[in-house]
């Protein structure tokens, strides 16, 4: 999904549909000022930078239609104390269907293993989250999820269990289209 330039034909769409990708291959997105809220505070980021690869022609699944394989943060901070954000691994992309909102799909990043560290603070957030691509605009919304904060030591800032709310919007290059079969 971070970069996935989406077409849908159809008014709605099931998770045995099947969904063409076209050019597919690698792609690259950028978001400025994406947030990160718990329930005490928003981490804030001046820029994140994504990097992957899509699912190429018919016949692909939603699920896993691509691969998150590079997922970076930049000038980060909450309540003044400066923050290093990093992730693990590569993190499935996933059309789910036709959105509500105008010429988008909507759809999830899974496997999210994320990792912040800042003075005398350190969590981790696992989970995934979810969100839509606009065709019209080539923009990744994300706006929903359900990242969970673990491993936390961040004076009461940041809490185990503490639920997580990612919101970014992500700037697609590539001009990939993902239509349903």
């Amino acid at each position: 999904m971070a970069a996935l330039g989406l077409t849908v034909t159809q008014a709605s769409a099931t998770s045995l549909d099947t969904w063409t990708v076209t050019p597919g291959g690698s792609f690259t997105a950028t978001a400025t000022n994406p947030t990160l809220t718990v329930p005490a505070a928003t981490l804030e980021c001046a820029s994140s930078t994504a990097s992957g690869s899509l699912e190429t022609g018919s016949g692909n699944p939603g699920a896993g239609i691509g691969t998150i394989t590079t997922l970076e943060f930049e000038d980060c901070s909450v309540i003044g104390i400066t923050f290093e954000v990093t992730t693990a691994g590569s993190m499935p992309l996933n059309v789910s269907g036709v959105s509500s909102v105008s010429n988008a799909v909507d759809g999830s990043i899974t496997s999210v293993d994320a990792h912040v560290e800042g003075t005398a603070c350190t969590a981790d957030f696992t989970g995934q989250v979810t969100g839509y691509y606009k065709n019209d605009t080539k923009q990744l919304v994300i706006n929903d999820g359900n990242l969970t904060a673990s491993n936390a030591d961040c004076l009461g800032v940041i809490n185990d269990d503490d639920p997580a709310l990612y919101e970014a919007v992500y700037a697609v290059s590539g001009g990939h289209t993902i239509s349903l079969d």
